[in-house]
C-alpha cells in the first residue's frame, strides 16, 4: 500500500469538483483507492505504510480521451479543408502506411507514450484498417500500461483499396482480435467495434456489425452528424432512411455501449433516439474547428442529459492534450453563444470542462465504476500536476478554481509529473 498526499481534485458523481488541499489517497497493493481524505487522517489510519508526498503539486484523476484516431498522430495540425477532402488529401495516405509493421511500431509506441507524458489514461482509440497493425497497437497499449478501448477501423466502401477489407474480412478480423484482447492487463484493455462512419461501410459490414455487437457484447464506436457535406452524402447514399442516426438504428449499432464522435447537427427526432439507445458522445471541439465543421450545442446537449465526454479527435485535433481539449470546450461553448446571439446558454467554465475530461468521459466510456474520481474502491488513474508551472508563486488568485482555470487555460506541456494507471507508475517527467 502507498499514501500518496498533495492537493487533491475530485469530481462529484453529479457534477461540479471537491477540492482537499491538504489530502491524501491511500492506494492497495492491487491498484484500488481505499481511502480519499485528509493527510491527517491518512497518516492516522494507515500507520506504517510509505508515503509520497506532493507539497506544490495538484492530484487529479486521469485525463480521458473518448475519440482519437492512433494512425493519424503523424498529421497533427497538418492539411487544409474540409473533412471528407482532408481524409482523402492527408489522411487515407498515411493511413495506408500502417501496412508496414515496423512503421505502426514506432507510431504505436510514440502515440501512447505521448499520450501518458499529457497525463491521458484513457483513451478510446480508431486504430489502423490492417489487423496486424492492430495487434502492434494492443500490445503497444499493454506494455505501456494505458487504459485502452480500442479496435481495427472498419472499412469497405468509398476509400482508396489500400485500406479496405471485404465485410467478412473486416467482421473476422475484428472478432479474432476481440477474443485475444478483450479483457487483456487486468480489465485495462477492451476492443471496440469500430465502423469507420456510414459512408465508408456496406450495408452489409453495418448489419454484421450491430450482429456481432449484440452476440459479444462488444463496444462501438463511429462518426456521427460532423460535416455538413458528410450529411449530405450520407443522405445520398441511404435515401431509405430518415435520417443519419436512423441509419445506424436500422442496422443495430445504437446500444448502451455506442459511442458516437462529434454529433453536432441533430434534430430532435435523432437526438431521441439517441437517448432512448442511452447512447454517449464524443464532443472533439478543436477538431470540430480545425476541419470548419461546426459548433456543438454543449450546454444544450448536457442539459438534454446525453453522457458526454472530450475527445482530441487526433488529427482533426491537432494535440493529445485533453487539458487543452478542455479549454476548446469551454471556448467553444462561448462560440455557440456569439454565433446565436438572443439564444445564449451559460458557457461551459473551466471547472466543468475539466469534469468532462475526467469523471464524464468515463461515464460516456461506462468505466465511472471504475474510474473517473477518487471513490472508494475504485482504480488508482491518476496525475500529479506541478503547481510551479500552472500558479505563479505569491500570486492574487488563490482560490481553487482559479487554479483549475490556470491549470485549464495555461495547458502546459510539461504539467504532468507522474502518470499512474491501476496504482502503476507509467510515466515521470525527468527534469533536465
Amino acid at each position: 500500500m502507498r499514501i500518496y498526499s498533495g492537493f487533491l481534485v475530485h469530481p462529484l458523481d453529479k457534477g461540479g469538483l471537491e477540492y482537499i488541499p491538504d489530502g491524501a489517497l491511500v492506494v492497495s497493493d492491487m491498484g484500488q483507492i481505499v481511502f480519499k481524505g485528509t493527510r491527517a487522517d491518512a497518516l492516522r489510519d494507515y500507520t506504517d505504510i510509505p508515503e509520497e508526498q506532493y507539497d506544490n503539486a495538484v492530484i487529479l484523476p486521469g485525463l480521458v480521451d473518448t475519440h482519437v484516431h492512433l494512425p493519424q498522430y503523424e498529421a497533427a495540425a497538418i492539411g487544409t479543408g474540409e473533412l471528407l477532402d482532408w481524409l482523402n488529401t492527408y489522411i487515407f495516405p498515411l493511413e495506408a502506411r500502417f501496412a508496414d509493421e515496423e512503421y505502426a511500431h514506432i507510431q504505436s509506441q510514440r502515440f501512447f507514450h505521448d499520450a501518458m507524458r499529457l497525463g491521458t489514461t484513457t483513451m478510446s482509440v480508431y486504430c489502423s484498417s490492417h489487423r496486424r497493425a492492430t495487434e502492434i497497437a494492443f500490445e503497444s497499449a499493454f506494455h505501456a500500461g494505458l487504459r485502452v478501448c480500442m479496435g481495427k477501423t472498419m472499412m469497405d466502401y468509398s476509400a482508396p483499396e489500400n485500406i479496405l477489407s471485404s465485410a467478412e474480412q473486416n467482421i473476422n478480423d475484428s472478432i479474432a482480435l476481440a477474443k485475444a484482447w478483450n479483457g487483456a492487463g487486468k480489465g485495462r484493455l477492451q476492443y471496440t467495434l469500430t465502423p469507420r462512419f456510414a459512408g465508408s461501410c456496406s450495408r452489409e459490414l453495418l448489419r454484421k456489425t450491430g450482429e456481432v455487437a449484440r452476440i459479444e457484447g462488444l463496444r462501438i464506436q463511429t462518426h456521427l452528424s460532423e460535416n455538413p457535406s458528410e450529411l449530405r452524402y450520407i443522405a445520398e447514399l441511404f435515401p431509405e432512411h430518415t435520417s443519419y442516426t436512423d441509419v445506424y438504428f436500422a442496422y443495430g449499432l445504437l446500444t448502451e455501449k455506442t459511442i458516437m464522435a462529434h454529433s453536432i447537427y441533430l434534430s430532435s427526432q435523432e437526438k431521441s433516439l439517441l437517448k432512448a439507445h442511452h447512447c454517449a458522445i464524443a464532443h472533439c471541439p478543436c477538431s470540430n474547428r480545425f476541419l470548419q465543421s461546426g459548433v456543438m450545442a454543449l450546454r444544450q446537449m448536457l442539459n438534454d442529459g446525453f453522457r458526454i465526454g472530450l475527445g482530441s479527435d487526433v488529427a482533426g485535433g491537432s494535440s493529445l492534450s485533453m487539458l487543452n481539449e478542455a479549454k476548446e470546450a469551454a471556448e467553444s461553448s462561448k462560440t455557440w453563444n456569439i454565433v446565436h446571439r438572443g439564444q445564449e446558454m451559460p458557457a461551459i467554465n473551466a471547472e466543468e470542462a475539466l469534469w468532462l475530461a475526467t469523471l464524464g468521459g468515463a461515464q460516456a466510456l461506462g468505466l465511472e465504476d471504475v474510474i473517473g474520481n477518487f471513490n472508494a474502491g475504485k482504480e488508482a488513474d491518476f496525475i500529479v500536476c506541478d503547481m510551479d508551472e500552472i500558479m505563479p508563486h505569491n500570486s492574487s488568485f488563490v482560490l481553487p478554481e482559479n487554479m483549475i482555470s490556470r491549470l485549464v487555460y495555461g495547458a502546459h506541456p510539461h504539467v504532468v509529473s507522474k502518470t499512474v494507471v491501476q496504482g502503476k507508475e507509467v510515466y515521470k517527467r525527468h527534469r533536465a
